[in-house]
C-alpha cells in the first residue's frame, strides 16, 4: 500500500476503563444538561414540598387526632401498594426500553467486528492469490478505504467534509485526489464505490494475458472456487453496511420515549407523597439519587440509539478504522516475508525439522489421579 505512515488504534484498557466511567457520567447529559437539572430539581422540590404537607397534617392531627388530618395521613400510607403496581410499570417501562437501545448499540459492534474481519480476509487473500503489485496495492489501498468511508457514511457525511479523513487518506497515499474527487461525485454510497473499484481489481487480474495475473494456473479447477470465495466476501461487506445503515436510520418509536418519561415522573410524584408519610424529610435525598440514576439511564438510552455517532458511549469507528489500516499494512508487509520464505524453502530443499512433542496441558493446574 506504498510508505505510508503506520498508523495504530490507541488502546489502554485500564486507563480507558477508568476515563469511561468518569466522563460518561458528565458527558452522557452534555447535550441536554438543562432538561436534565430541570427534571432532578422539579422532583426534590416536590418531596420537599409532600415531606412539609405531610409534617403540616400530623401537627393538625396531633391538635384534632381522628380529624380530617388523620384520615390523610391514613389514606395516604394506605397508599402503597398502589405505588408499587406504578412502580413496578415504569421499571418494566425503564428496563424494555433501556434493552432496546443496547440491542442496537451491540448489533453495530458487531456488524463492525464483521467488517474488520472481511476487510482483513479479503487483504490476505489479495496477497496469497494474485501476483501483480500494482494491482494489489490498489486492491488493499481500497479495502481500507471502504472501513473510511462506511465511517463517513454512517454519519451521513462524504469523506471530503470537514472532519472526515479524505485529505488525510490521500496524503497518507491511500487514494489520489483524483479518486477522491470522483467518489466525491458518484451518487452511489462512497462504501458501494470502493466494492465495485475492488470487483473490478479482481477483474483486471484475472484478465492478464497467460494468467499471470494469478498464482496459479488459470486452468486449475480451484481457479473458479477463488473468485467464489472473494465474491461472496464482497457480498457480506455489502451487507454489513447495509445492516449498520438500517441500524442508524430506524430509530425507536417517539412513543418509548413518551410513555418511559411519563411514566418517570409519573411514579415519583406518587412516591415522594407516600415516601414523606413513612420516611418524613428523608424523602427529598431518596429522591435526589434515585431520579439522578434513573435519568442517567434515560439519557443513556437515547444516546445509544445512534451508536454511530461522536458521543462518548458510541462505538469507536476511529480506531475500528485504524486498525484495519494498520493490519493491512502488516498483511501486505508479511506477504512478501512468505513468500520469499517459501520460495527459500523450494528452492533449498530445506528437510522439515523434527517436532519434539511436549505433553499437552491445560490453561489450568488439574490434579492427575494415582
Amino acid at each position: 500500500m506504498g510508505s505510508s505512515t503506520r498508523r495504530h488504534a490507541e488502546v489502554d484498557d485500564e486507563e480507558g476503563k477508568a476515563q469511561f466511567f468518569l466522563i460518561l457520567l458528565l458527558e452522557s447529559v452534555e447535550d441536554s444538561a438543562a432538561f436534565f437539572a430541570s427534571t432532578i430539581l422539579f422532583l426534590v422540590v416536590w418531596a420537599i414540598l409532600c415531606s412539609f404537607g405531610v409534617q403540616e397534617l400530623r401537627a393538625l392531627a396531633a391538635v384534632d387526632p381522628g380529624g380530617l388530618a388523620q384520615q390523610w395521613l391514613d389514606d395516604i400510607e394506605s397508599c402503597k401498594n398502589a405505588v408499587s403496581v406504578v412502580g413496578t410499570l415504569f421499571v418494566f417501562t425503564l428496563v424494555f426500553r433501556f434493552n432496546a437501545c443496547y440491542d442496537r448499540w451491540w448489533e453495530s459492534r458487531i456488524f463492525w467486528g464483521d467488517i474488520i474481519s472481511k476487510c482483513l480476509e479479503l487483504g490476505m487473500m489479495n496477497r496469497r492469490w494474485f501476483n501483480h503489485e500494482e494491482l494489489q496495492d490498489q486492491f488493499s489501498r481500497f479495502v481500507v478505504v471502504y472501513s473510511y468511508a462506511c465511517k463517513s457514511l454512517l454519519r451521513g457525511k462524504s469523506l471530503t467534509e470537514e472532519g472526515e479523513d479524505g485529505a488525510a487518506l490521500v496524503e497518507r497515499g491511500l487514494l489520489t485526489q483524483h479518486e477522491l474527487d470522483l467518489m466525491h461525485s458518484s451518487p452511489s454510497w462512497q462504501p458501494h464505490f470502493c466494492l465495485d473499484v475492488i470487483r473490478e481489481v479482481i477483474v483486471q487480474l484475472h484478465m492478464i494475458p497467460g494468467g499471470k495475473g494469478l498464482r496459479m494456473d488459470d486452468t486449475n479447477k480451484i481457479h473458479g472456487q477463488l473468485f467464489r470465495c472473494l465474491d461472496n466476501t464482497l457480498k457480506d461487506m455489502n451487507t454489513l453496511i447495509g445492516n449498520c445503515v438500517r441500524v442508524r436510520a430506524s430509530g425507536l418509536p417517539a412513543s418509548y420515549d413518551a410513555i418511559t418519561m411519563t411514566s418517570f415522573v409519573t411514579f415519583f410524584l406518587l412516591a415522594s407523597v407516600v415516601w414523606s408519610a413513612a420516611i418524613g424529610w428523608m424523602t427529598p435525598i431518596v429522591v435526589f439519587p434515585a431520579s439522578m440514576i434513573i435519568m442517567f439511564l434515560i439519557v443513556m438510552g437515547t444516546k445509544l440509539v445512534d451508536p454511530f455517532g461522536l458521543d462518548k458511549v458510541d462505538i469507536p469507528m476511529e480506531c475500528f478504522c485504524a486498525t484495519i489500516e494498520s493490519q493491512m499494512q502488516a498483511i501486505d508487509q508479511r506477504g512478501k516475508s512468505i513468500i520469499e520464505v517459501s520460495s527459500q524453502k523450494v528452492r533449498s530443499g530445506v528437510v522439515r525439522p523434527s517436532i519434539k512433542r511436549r505433553e499437552s496441558q491445560a490453561t489450568f493446574h488439574i490434579p492427575r489421579l494415582a
